[in-house]
């Protein structure tokens, strides 16, 4: 009986942090898109402590009703470390951020939402085949609209050459396929993602392609 009710608290709670998720990633990337400064507005930074303290309450959840918790806990450190709060903590604390760390922590949690994101496409695909497929092009798509988001952020109010979100959005799109966009970053996070972004591209789509082909080959062979 303690073992069902463990496991239904866990579902429960990893319900609820899909839907943070959600609500963290929609609100966030209005905030960012629509407001010409990069500091967060008061009700999005109240939100995302929420979102976050879910988002704690979730892992430490999960990994009490693991089989081993220590293990759990080495495997998915990095799903912790970006859900804390570090924003409200260090803003309570008094203590006053550069532009850039400023930024990086406001769309740290974001990393963590989109984690909620895949694993929702996970839950609502019919078949472990159909899972996997979706699993790989939802794993693009949310790169590539991080990658753009975080894009947007940092060289919105730097770079001449960014005209809107949707521009920001082109240049993610075309650098994770690897085509490459005619448009320099002017910042430090900018110029790592240019960087970063190619590469996940030329790991990601070969596994889609191959994927894919493996369907293929099964179904002429059925």
């Amino acid at each position: 009986m303690k073992n069902d009710a463990t496991s239904r608290l866990s579902r429960i709670f990893d319900g609820v942090a899909i839907f943070a998720s959600l609500i963290l990633l929609i609100s966030i990337s209005l905030d960012i898109t629509r407001r010409k400064t990069y500091i967060l507005s008061a009700g999005v930074e109240e939100l995302q402590l929420v979102v976050c303290m879910i988002f704690v309450t979730d892992f430490l959840v999960q990994m009490m009703s693991s089989r081993n918790p220590q293990r759990y806990l080495v495997r998915n450190i990095l799903v912790l470390l970006v859900s804390i709060p570090y924003l409200n903590m260090l803003e309570w604390g008094g203590v006053m951020l550069p532009k850039g760390l400023y930024i990086f922590l406001k769309c740290l949690p974001m990393v963590r939402g989109s984690v909620g994101v895949y694993q929702l496409i996970r839950y609502i695909t019919p078949s472990r085949v159909s899972a996997i497929l979706w699993s790989y092009i939802a794993l693009i798509v949310i790169v590539t609209y991080l990658s753009a988001l975080i894009f947007y952020a940092f060289e919105e109010l730097v770079n001449h050459a960014i005209e809107g979100f949707g521009t920001a959005l082109w240049w993610a799109g075309l650098n994770v396929t690897t085509v490459g966009a005619p448009m320099f970053a002017t910042t430090t996070i900018g110029k790592i993602l240019t960087v970063i972004l190619p590469g996940l591209g030329m790991i990601l789509f070969p596994l889609l392609t191959v994927y894919v082909t493996h369907l293929v080959q099964r179904s002429v062979s059925k």
